[in-house]
């Protein structure tokens, strides 16, 4: 059996993790958790006295040596690691992104699923926030490209456009803009679709009250979430940071037994096997087909949540594949 200490400092990252931390054995890996303020630094010690391996969340403890562990960035992305910690090889995302080519990706599966059946007053529910950037290059970019990219989503994906559009070749610069425009695009789908669904779509979060979208304030509490999700539709638009098709949000709709409709990732193939049709979009209009096709049909709604559930059946496994891969 091999030891891991899984840590962090701030305890609000428990919700990112979903139920990864609440399975103790992956495997021939034992994973304990040492997390918050002062579990942190017996992770530390027992990590530098090479008791067992370490998973630190957001480099806190630090660990600067590959042989002792990995320092796991959940926000997705290689160019949110401080800088100054950037250089370290045993630094791992959660996401992966076409711009910066992270080949480091520790990644997460659900598991511990709830079992659902569809809501009899089924809804289309989306949570999430939205901050758009005011910036002419952006605009510009946006305005010439935002017909195509409505009908084909995966053209944001595409290193080529990225090529195409800007002329300035700092991966950082792209991954700025690519952010911006994958939060332009979200907000032009959800403005589609509210319009189309109307109160049979329940949207939350704040942002979306400044573009004249009426919605619920956050709410936090993970009950709440997950209780929202249980036997509804959710829509999943992907992270800003990249193209994954299983990061906390999508994680966390999954394990909650929600019906997840979610827009073509870059691994979509690869996580949801023969269900890729049946779940994803790539397109305004392919999402308002397939919304329409679950929203009123209870059976396939509740076949469709069925056939996830056993989608991710090994994910344990697959966990575990993906711990051997790093501390082989």
């Amino acid at each position: 059996m091999k030891i891991i200490f899984f840590s962090f400092r701030h305890r609000h990252r428990f919700k990112d993790l979903n139920n990864f931390l609440s399975t103790r054995k992956y495997g021939k890996f034992l994973i304990i958790n040492l997390s918050g303020p002062i579990r942190c630094l017996l992770a530390k010690l027992l990590i530098n006295l090479k008791i067992g391996k370490g998973i630190s969340c957001d480099g806190r403890p630090l660990i600067n040596d590959k042989e002792k562990g990995i320092n796991f960035w959940m926000r997705g992305n290689s160019f949110n690691i401080p800088k100054d910690l950037r250089r370290f090889n045993n630094n791992y995302t959660n996401i992966k992104n076409p711009i910066t080519k992270n080949s480091n990706i520790f990644q997460i599966y659900p598991i511990k699923i709830i079992k659902a059946e569809p809501k009899k007053n089924i809804k289309l529910i989306f949570i999430s926030n939205i901050k758009i950037k005011k910036d002419n290059e952006i605009n510009k970019i946006w305005k010439k490209n935002k017909k195509l990219i409505k009908k084909n989503f995966s053209l944001i994906d595409n290193i080529n456009f990225w090529k195409k559009n800007i002329s300035i070749e700092s991966e950082e610069h792209r991954f700025k803009i690519y952010k911006e425009i994958k939060s332009l695009l979200r907000l032009e789908i959800i403005k589609s679709l509210k319009k189309k669904f109307k109160d049979k779509m329940i949207l939350i979060g704040n942002d979306w009250l400044k573009y004249d979208l009426k919605s619920s304030n956050n709410n936090y509490d993970l009950k709440f979430t997950k209780n929202i999700y249980n036997g509804n539709i959710c829509l999943d638009t992907g992270s800003i940071e990249g193209s994954s098709s299983l990061y906390p949000r999508s994680i966390q709709i999954i394990e909650s037994g929600g019906l997840i409709l979610q827009s073509k990732q870059k691994d979509s193939k690869k996580i949801w096997n023969n269900l890729e049709k049946k779940i994803l979009f790539n397109s305004i209009s392919d999402g308002i087909n397939l919304i329409n096709k679950y929203l009123n049909n209870t059976k396939k709604s509740n076949d469709m949540i069925n056939n996830i559930n056993k989608n991710f059946q090994f994910a344990k496994k697959n966990i575990e594949k993906n711990l051997n891969k790093i501390f082989k």
